[in-house]
């Protein structure tokens, strides 16, 4: 049976029906879903099972998975999904003051190989709110006027994990952790290969400057842009539901979770990183 293919956002996301995530997919549906990633942006499919294998093998074939920087929330049957969870019952339980995550950022783009799609899978979630944002910043940059558009084209930013300022929702390093990940420098708009298309790559959460440019001048820019990327009309707003998992182009993409929900509600995602073994 042929995938079925639902709009979620008005300008991007969609969710992907007639998938089985426990039985193998052959070559035919995996590139349509492949497609659907690369056209929609966010993509979801609903009703997978709690089972790390299938994560895992669903994931392996977008390409070579990249671990992430906190290492002691590694899952501990796999060591490619790293667990987020606020329930002291799952041994992962994060101690921020803000939910992890609650702010906007793309994954791992501190890395000086980022990842090019995330994975989110939903183990438990709240009735109510724990929400996902996800920001189209292809739109973004399309958005932009041409004398902006012009004057950030070929540009460079510095991105570093926690950014100039971290976040109370990040995770501290330990100093191991702070030398295996020195500053990196990364385009501010990408070419996505697929496509043709132009996205902006910066996230207030870890583009720390923009290269050539003053303090000052370079928060300015970053945040004109960051102005057109969090429009309204730019984004998508996903309710979670237990088992489901999305991911994502995180090349094109930024993705923030809302922290709104009840402070005893239980919430725990799995996340792998996987970069295309076909990319530059």
């Amino acid at each position: 049976m042929a995938i079925s293919v639902t709009p979620l956002g008005e300008s991007f996301g969609a969710e992907i029906g007639n998938v089985d995530l426990t039985a193998p997919l052959d070559e035919a549906t995996f590139a349509e879903i492949r497609q659907v990633l690369i056209e929609k942006q966010v993509a979801v499919i609903s009703r997978v099972p709690t089972d790390v294998k299938v994560l895992v093998d669903f994931g392996h074939r977008f390409g070579t998975f990249r671990p992430h920087i906190l290492s002691q929330y590694h899952h501990p049957e796999a060591h490619e999904v790293a667990v987020i969870s606020n329930d002291p019952g799952t041994g992962f339980a994060r101690t921020t003051s803000r939910p992890a995550g609650s702010f906007w950022h793309a994954d791992l783009t501190y890395e000086k190989r980022p990842c090019d799609v995330s994975f989110l899978y939903s183990v438990e979630v709240p009735d109510e709110g724990g929400d996902t944002r996800f920001a189209n910043m292809i739109a973004a940059y399309e958005a932009l006027p041409d004398a902006l558009r012009e004057k950030v084209d070929g540009l460079t930013a510095i991105h570093r994990y926690g950014g100039r300022k971290p976040s109370a929702s990040i995770v501290g390093l330990s100093e191991e952790q702070k030398a295996a990940h020195p500053d990196v420098e990364h385009p501010v708009v990408r070419i996505i290969p697929e496509t043709g298309r132009n996205s902006l790559y910066v996230s207030p959460a870890y583009t720390v400057r923009i290269v050539g440019y003053s303090e000052e001048d370079s928060d300015s820019l970053l945040q004109e842009l960051y102005d057109y990327a969090l429009k309204p009309e730019f984004q998508y707003r996903h309710k979670w539901h237990d088992r489901q998992m999305v991911f994502f182009d995180n090349r094109t993409t930024m993705h923030s979770a809302t922290p709104d929900y009840p402070p005893d509600a239980k919430r725990t995602l799995y996340r792998m990183f996987v970069a295309f073994e076909d990319a530059a």
